[in-house]
C-alpha cells in the first residue's frame, strides 16, 4: 500500500514534469523510504531532473527539490511525533504506578494502611529493558505494595543498584538480614496499637 508521502511527492512531481510517469514513480519511491537521508535525497532528485529534463530551469529544479525535501522532513517529524507518544505512554505506566497509593496490605510488615509501590528493579532500568526493544517487560512483576514507612526504610537500607542485583522479588527482601530489626519493631508495634 502507497504512503500519503509516497502520493503527495507522486503529484507534486506530476505537476512539474508533464505527468512523466517514470520519473514520478521513482521519485516518490526514493522519497517515501525511510532510509534515505536527505542529503543524498538532492543529489538524486537533481540528477534525475537534469537527466531527464534538461529545459527546466536551476530555480525551477531547486524549489522542487526544497518542496520534496520539505514533505519528507514533515513526514518523519509526524512519525517520531507518533513514536515518542507511544514511548511516552509506555514510560508512564512504570511512574504512574509509582504515584498510585491507596489502602491495602502491605507486603513487607503486614500492616493496613495508605501503601504505595515499590519498584523492585528501579525505573530507569524498567525503561531502560523496555527501550532497548530486546525483550518485552512486564512491568507489573517488578512492583511491590508497600506502606511508606517501608518504603522508606527499603531506600534507606540499599541504594538502587543493589536492591536491583539482589533484592528482586518480596521474599528476598523479607530474608534480607538488614531488614529485619526494623520488620520486627513494625510488627510488633502495629500488634500493639
Amino acid at each position: 500500500m502507497e504512503s500519503s508521502l509516497y502520493n503527495r511527492v507522486y503529484q507534486r512531481v506530476s505537476t512539474e514534469v508533464n505527468n512523466d510517469e517514470q520519473l514520478c514513480t521513482y521519485l516518490a519511491e526514493i522519497c517515501s523510504d525511510s532510509d534515505s537521508h536527505c542529503d543524498d535525497l538532492r543529489d538524486v532528485i537533481d540528477t534525475m531532473f537534469k537527466a531527464s529534463h534538461p529545459n527546466v530551469s536551476e530555480t525551477r529544479r531547486q524549489h522542487l527539490i526544497y518542496s520534496l525535501l520539505d514533505m519528507i522532513e514533515e513526514d518523519r517529524d509526524k512519525k517520531n511525533k507518533q513514536d515518542t507518544d507511544e514511548t511516552n505512554d509506555e514510560e508512564d505506566d512504570i511512574d504512574l504506578a509509582e504515584k498510585t497509593e491507596r489502602d491495602g496490605e502491605c507486603k513487607l510488615c503486614g500492616c493496613t494502611q495508605r501503601i504505595t509501590i515499590h519498584h523492585m528493579i528501579p525505573k530507569l532500568i524498567l525503561k531502560r529493558m523496555r527501550n532497548s526493544g530486546k525483550e518485552s517487560v512486564d512491568v507489573a512483576k517488578y512492583l511491590v505494595e508497600v506502606c511508606r514507612p517501608c518504603h522508606n526504610e527499603i531506600h534507606r537500607i540499599w541504594p538502587h543498584s543493589e536492591l536491583a542485583r539482589e533484592y528482586q522479588t518480596v521474599d528476598m527482601l523479607l530474608e534480607a538480614p538488614a531488614i529485619q530489626p526494623y520488620l520486627n519493631w513494625k510488627r510488633k508495634r502495629e500488634r500493639t496499637a
